[in-house]
């Protein structure tokens, strides 16, 4: 759990009531603060919005432009339907009204990591994609691309002037560092992961 607020008191009473919750907690001072200190792991961002420095709303798009694996939950004490809307199409899981109870934010804290679960295990296979992409060498990604485009062996071989048994070596490499069992699960990967 990352609480990131300019107010000493809010951080401290954050983490008071995240701890005897049973949350790890980190607290940051400022958006810049956290973005230095994050580590890389899943988790949850506690954000206030308004923040000298860096807004909250600022800090959001870095979060989403870094693709940082974490769920964000704002918390602002000027609530409004167009900030509202704005910081959950920026990419905020939920908005918190200040002030509020330890209950009301504990149960929005468990609905927000709810609901953010299926967003970081999908997150954690793109990244892992991604990885597996990177072991290709530019002849197998070049491959890979003209399968994932339906062509084959044959087609593949024409096009890049090479024979069919060297696309067939290059296609069983591209399999196997791609940890599929077929051209149709490296297909369904590509589109479920963007490669």
């Amino acid at each position: 759990m990352h609480v990131v607020d300019d107010d000493h008191g809010v951080r401290e009473s954050l983490y008071r009531l995240l701890y005897r919750a049973g949350y790890e907690v980190k607290l940051y001072s400022s958006g810049g603060a956290f973005l230095q200190g994050y580590d890389g792991a899943p988790g949850c961002v506690i954000l206030d919005l308004v923040m000298p420095h860096m807004r909250g709303e600022v800090l959001l798009e870095e979060i989403l432009r870094r693709q940082l694996n974490v769920a964000v939950l704002v918390l602002t004490g000027h609530a409004t339907v167009e900030s509202a809307i704005r910081v959950m199409r920026a990419g905020a899981f939920d908005l918190l009204e200040k002030p509020f109870d330890a209950s009301q934010l504990l149960l929005i804290l468990g609905q927000v990591l709810d609901r953010a679960r299926p967003f970081f295990a999908r997150r954690a296979l793109a990244q892992d994609y991604q990885q597996r992409l990177a072991t290709l060498t530019p002849s197998e990604r070049k491959v890979m691309d003209l399968m994932l485009a339906g062509l084959t062996s044959q087609e593949i071989a024409d096009r890049r002037g090479n024979s069919k048994k060297t696309i067939d070596i290059h296609r069983a490499r591209v399999i196997k560092k791609m940890c599929v069992g077929s051209t149709a699960e490296l297909i369904k990967c590509s589109i479920v992961l963007g490669g």
